[in-house]
């Protein structure tokens, strides 16, 4: 009875790919419901990022299914994961164009969410390279793949990430200090009473299929960290066993962070 449950899991974990996989395919005609502004483009993303975290879930269980219906599930999987990235792609492109038709900006601190848009130009072409010949899938345009990190190389030159700018702001505090106001004797009253300290930002989270992506400022919660234990961005990523690109996205909540990492976090925000 076990195994029934297992499979009927897995069956509906399938039908769940299946689902989410024609849903954001289905969402490229429409493009005014994801390339409006930044913040509808990274919801887009974040739901191709789920959809493949789901296939990789189900794709690392096929083999509780016999051999004959694995290969097919397989072939499915693996052409509708390329489906999509040919939407990304695309959605990309798409996305970048319009805010430069439009002439506007991205937000502060979304260069390393871009960065990670160009990195995922490569790693698409790396699976088409390992998947493409075996299953026939259809290939992107050289082009396209070219144009679109073009257009992601010239949008990132203007853009600045958080930690980036936190470093310069400390860098100009210590370069140009505010004069300090004369000191005077405090009244009893205000020495009794107790210093009160600002309450820090809370580091959030959330688990997607056992993978933990962070959530709301945690960004500036880290920062505010590091600024606190007169350390930097790259001394934590150090010291987490990352470099500081991989922690900017796994910050900004483009990518999933270990159980280990999201801990050793919330350590490190609670002592600072």
């Amino acid at each position: 009875m076990a195994g029934q449950t297992t499979l009927a899991q897995l069956n509906d974990l399938l039908n769940k790919a299946e689902l989410q996989g024609v849903s954001i395919i289905r969402r490229i005609a429409e493009p005014d419901s994801f390339a409006a502004s930044f913040d509808s483009f990274r919801k887009y993303i974040d739901e191709i990022d789920k959809f493949y975290v789901l296939v990789d879930l189900v794709e690392g269980q096929l083999p509780q299914f016999e051999h004959g219906r694995r290969e097919k599930l397989a072939h499915n999987l693996v052409n509708l994961r390329w489906q999509v990235c040919i939407v990304e792609v695309n959605a990309t492109r798409i996305f970048i164009v319009r805010i430069g038709e439009h002439g506007r900006s991205v937000p502060l601190g979304a260069r390393d969410f871009l960065t990670r848009r160009r990195d995922r130009l490569g790693e698409i072409s790396s699976y088409y390279d390992c998947f493409g010949e075996a299953h026939t899938l259809p290939k992107i345009e050289t082009e396209l793949i070219d144009t679109v990190r073009r257009l992601l190389d010239n949008t990132i030159g203007k853009s600045q990430s958080l930690p980036d700018l936190l470093a310069e702001a400390m860098q100009h505090s210590s370069e140009d200090p505010v004069p300090q106001p004369p000191l005077r004797l405090r009244s009893p009253s205000e020495v009794a009473s107790p210093l009160q300290k600002r309450k820090p930002i809370e580091f959030k989270v959330k688990v997607v299929y056992g993978r933990y992506y962070a959530e709301g400022m945690s960004v500036q919660a880290v920062a505010e960290a590091c600024a606190e234990s007169k350390m930097t961005m790259d001394d934590l990523a150090q010291q987490l066993g990352v470099n500081r690109t991989q922690l900017g996205l796994m910050l900004n909540g483009a990518d999933a962070m270990s159980k280990r990492i999201y801990e050793d976090l919330r350590e490190f925000l609670r002592k600072a």
